[in-house]
C-alpha cells in the first residue's frame, strides 16, 4: 500500500463503505470490505498526521522568524 497515494485510498474507503451498504452484498463479502475499509482508514489517517505535524514544524518555525 505504500506506492498508493492519500485520494486513491479514500476513494477505496468510499467504495468499500458504499458496498457494504447494498443490501446484495453477503456477510463475508461485508466483513472482506470491513477489514479494507480499516487499513485504508488507517492508511489516510497517518498521511494526516504527518501532514499535521509538518505543519506544525512550519508554523512554529515561522513564528520563531
Amino acid at each position: 500500500m505504500a506506492d498508493k497515494t492519500f485520494t486513491q485510498a479514500l476513494n477505496d474507503l468510499q467504495n468499500a463503505a458504499s458496498e457494504i451498504g447494498k443490501q446484495a452484498t453477503t456477510l463475508e463479502d461485508s466483513l472482506k470490505l470491513f477489514e479494507l475499509g480499516m487499513k485504508e482508514a488507517e492508511f489516510c489517517r497517518k498521511i494526516l498526521d504527518e501532514a499535521d505535524q509538518k505543519i506544525t514544524v512550519y508554523e512554529k518555525e515561522a513564528s520563531d522568524a
